[in-house]
């Protein structure tokens, strides 16, 4: 449970805890379980979180806002916004390493099928020849790395 400390419509501190207001208050002896009311005599409330919009991962960030009071009732809501270049480059790194390593450990399990002792015959290995290639080729193909369709055997 997300807690806020506040006076009426000021925030104190976010986030906020149970064991925070324990620690902040040692002279004080509370119950082990604290009900809304009783928090709301220290001037803590419960937040409820928002659930987080869709946002292009590829460059917008998403951030969590300021919890607001509204009708009586602290909730935290989101913000979308533009990534830096600085940071689209590097999501751009990281996805494209983590598609190429994906994509190798495909490559990887699938190296017995182009032994020359593999037992399946010439149709399967090249059907598998065929999906390895477009395996190979997944860093040049439109979209990469944020929309990827990976191959599949074709039975």
């Amino acid at each position: 449970m997300n807690y806020i400390l506040a006076t009426e419509s000021n925030i104190i501190e976010y986030p906020y805890s149970v064991e925070k207001l324990r620690s902040d208050n040692p002279q004080t002896s509370f119950p082990v379980v604290m009900t809304d009311s009783e928090l709301a005599e220290w001037g803590v409330y419960s937040v409820t979180e928002e659930p987080a919009p869709s946002f292009n991962e590829a460059n917008e960030q998403l951030e969590k806002a300021e919890p607001r009071l509204v009708n009586g009732v602290w909730s935290v809501g989101w913000i979308v916004s533009q990534a830096s270049a600085e940071e689209i480059n590097r999501r751009f790194l990281l996805k494209a390493a983590s598609i190429r390593k994906e994509r190798n450990q495909g490559l990887a399990a699938s190296d017995h099928t182009q032994l020359p002792d593999w037992p399946e015959g010439a149709i399967e290995k090249a059907k598998w020849a065929e999906l390895r290639q477009k395996l190979r080729d997944i860093p040049q193909t439109a979209g990469f790395p944020w929309s990827i369709e990976w191959p599949i055997i074709d039975s």
